[in-house]
């Protein structure tokens, strides 16, 4: 899920209620919550508890919500995901810590710290390794699902459809298994994945609705219409790895979705009049 600023710099609660109405009203089966499309990285950590208890609150149990919680640092990350599950939270995701290069026996500690903290409550990894440099391997992921039963499943962000197989036999009864990859969303469904979470979704929310359960329902040749239509989707946005181009996208749908946060910038008058081009033509606006 995005996360509107206003034009002060600040976290625009109104719009983000507003948000949360229309990716609810268009079928989408739950959210998270201040991750990377979210500009997580960007808020500080009094702004990602604030940011989770407004979504909690305005959601009212319409809907599951994983609140992103992963930090550089550990301390970070268990204040956070403490913070997440007092708030109300039905899980919370950790992204892999990042910048430095951590070993095999730091994550796994980080990891273990973290879940011993709330033993009671749903956590995934997030696996991310373009953005986050490390990566958490099969072995290492098996090795958390022994020692940490609340560690229930994996949402990964990775090309690689081998290493998202191996998280599902790694993973055991009862994993869990996202996709981050919109466009290997349906060659994911096929490998076993639970569902899509996606930052292109924000805009489009239907599509991606649609494509899964025309899944569920064996139509795969709907399903394989609606992976191509996700494609065009994704080369619009550029594959949604600049949230002011979905934050325009919502614009033109009527959704305001506010700013992004500096030193992310705002579209150019070009590239805005290219993205509304682009998706005329695809029939979406």
């Amino acid at each position: 899920m995005l996360t509107p600023f206003d034009d002060d710099d600040r976290v625009d609660l109104p719009r983000t209620r507003q948000l949360v109405d229309f990716l609810l009203d268009h079928g989408v089966h739950g959210l998270m919550v201040g991750g990377t499309t979210g500009e997580g990285m960007l808020l500080s950590l009094e702004e990602r508890e604030h940011l989770c208890e407004a979504v909690v609150e305005h959601v009212g149990g319409r809907a599951p919500i994983i609140a992103h919680t992963g930090c550089i640092g550990t301390a970070d990350t268990l204040r956070l995901t403490r913070h997440a599950a007092s708030a109300g939270a039905t899980a919370a995701a950790m992204i892999v810590p990042y910048f430095y290069s951590f070993d095999v026996v730091s994550l796994l500690g980080h990891y273990l710290t973290v879940a011993a903290s709330v033993p009671d409550f749903p956590l995934f990894i997030y696996a991310f390794p373009d953005n986050a440099r490390n990566d958490i391997g099969p072995d290492l992921l098996q090795k958390l699902r022994t020692e940490a039963p609340n560690i229930l499943g994996v949402k990964s962000t990775n090309r690689e459809l081998i290493r998202f197989q191996e998280y599902i036999e790694v993973g055991g009864e009862g994993f869990l298994a996202f996709n981050g990859v919109d466009g290997l969303m349906l060659p994911a469904l096929a490998l076993g994945a639970d569902g899509q979470v996606s930052g292109n979704a924000n805009v489009f929310p239907e599509v991606f609705r649609e494509l899964y359960e025309a899944f569920v329902q064996g139509d795969m040749e709907r399903a394989r219409d609606q992976q191509r239509l996700v494609n065009h989707i994704r080369r619009a946005f550029r594959d949604g790895r600049h949230p002011s181009y979905l934050k325009a996208g919502l614009a033109l749908r009527g959704i305001p979705a506010g700013r992004v946060r500096k030193p992310m910038r705002e579209l150019t008058s070009q590239e805005a009049d290219q993205l509304t081009h682009d998706l005329r033509a695809l029939g979406l606006v």
